[in-house]
Parts: structure tokens; sequence; C-alpha cells
């Protein structure tokens, strides 16, 4: 594992935003152990903005501290994936109640342009932009309540979200168009003003994504019981 290094400005967060990134693209590994030694070398910068960023990392739940033995790679547990998703769809349905009598043609229009977007990354195999786009598309529904408090807890929540989409990708066969069908129903609900169709679209949603997230899991845990 080699990391870039980093720029005098704003250390902590570039730390941050490097070791999120190779957490969530699976390069870092679950239960890997994340040497801050290892991190100061590389990046060229000193323990401070290394500690810093790791206390940040383990708020969003990405990483874990054990006294007198550090900081690890979180691994994910079959209820960590009930909560993050059964949390995900509160927040999004709440999203939904403060979004829908107030999005205009504009906002119907932006999100059935990322559903196209999405597509064609898919149609390109380009899977990375095409999580990308999906959580791209989630963060705009989220970001235009306006309300601090729940962009705080979706924030908060997202890299686990991002984390999790990838262990699926590496731990099952999965359809990228189930999720622009998806995207779709969102879209037709939003545009419908329809809050129920959007809260039942939710539900399914995440909990169809919680029980693949949680099937991929069981598979990597097998393949590395066999190595």
């Amino acid at each position: 594992m080699t990391f870039s290094p980093i720029q005098p400005l704003g250390l902590r967060e570039q730390v941050v935003e490097q070791v999120r990134v190779a957490i969530i693209e699976g390069r870092l590994k679950p239960n890997d152990h994340i040497a801050e030694v290892a991190l100061t070398q590389q990046m060229g910068v000193s323990r401070t903005p290394v500690r810093e960023a790791l206390i940040l990392l383990e708020r969003e739940g990405l990483v874990v501290s054990y006294p007198n033995r550090g900081y690890f790679v979180r691994a994910f547990t079959a209820q960590d994936v009930d909560d993050i998703f059964s949390m995900r769809t509160a927040l999004e349905n709440f999203a939904g109640e403060l979004n829908i009598q107030r999005f205009t043609e504009d906002d119907h229009h932006w999100l059935e342009t990322q559903v196209e977007r999405q597509r064609a990354a898919i149609e390109q195999n380009n899977f990375k932009h095409v999580r990308t786009i999906d959580m791209n598309f989630h963060r705009y529904l989220i970001d235009r309540t306006a309300h601090a408090l729940l962009i705080r807890n979706w924030t908060e929540l997202v890299a686990q979200i991002a984390a999790l989409l990838y262990v699926r990708a590496e731990g099952l066969v999965y359809d990228e168009y189930k999720a622009l069908e998806d995207h779709h129903q969102i879209v037709a609900a939003y545009r419908a003003r329809d809050l129920d169709a959007l809260t039942a679209c939710n539900h399914k949603i995440n909990a169809r994504v919680a029980v693949e997230c949680q099937t991929a899991l069981s598979n990597l845990e097998r393949r590395q019981a066999i190595r």
C-alpha cells in the first residue's frame, strides 16, 4: 500500500481523504493495521495530522482503535449492515418529507440527468464512476434539504455506505441496472409528489441493498476461510 506526498495546506484533511479512499476502494482491507509511522513516511507529514485524521476516520466508522494496538480498518458485521441501511432509510425518508413538495423542474431534471449519466457509465463498464454518480444522486437529495443536522448525519454515514458498496462489488455478482431502476422509481415518486410511494421505495431499496451487502460479506469470509 503506497500513498502520495501531502501538500502543506490542510494536512489533516488530505490524510483523511487518502486513507478514506483507500478503505472505500478496498486497497486497505478489513482488519488491516493502519501504521502511523508508515503513513507519516509515505505522506511526508508529522504524526500529528495523521493521528488527527485517524480520529476523524474513527468517527466516520471506517476505522477502529484498540489500546496499545493502534488503528485498524473496520470489519463490518451483518448487524452493522442492518444498522447502516436502516439509518439511511430514515434519513432519506426525512429528506423526502422536506423536499417533495418544493422540488422544481430543475431538481427533477438534474436527477434524471444523473440517471442517464449512470446508465452511460454502466454501458462503458466504468463501475468506479457508476458508484460516484450513485452517491452524488443521493447526496443531492440530502443537500437540497438545507437541514444542517440531517446533512451532518448523512455525511457521517456516507463513507460507511460507500465502503459497503465496494464490498458488494467485490463479493457479489451485482446487476448495476438494479440501481438504475431504483433511481428511476425515486425520481418518479418525487415528480408525482407522492411521499408514500417514495417512502415505500426507500424501504424496499435499502432492505434489498442490505441483504446484498450481507451476502457479499459472507461470500468474502468463505473465500478467506478457504485460503
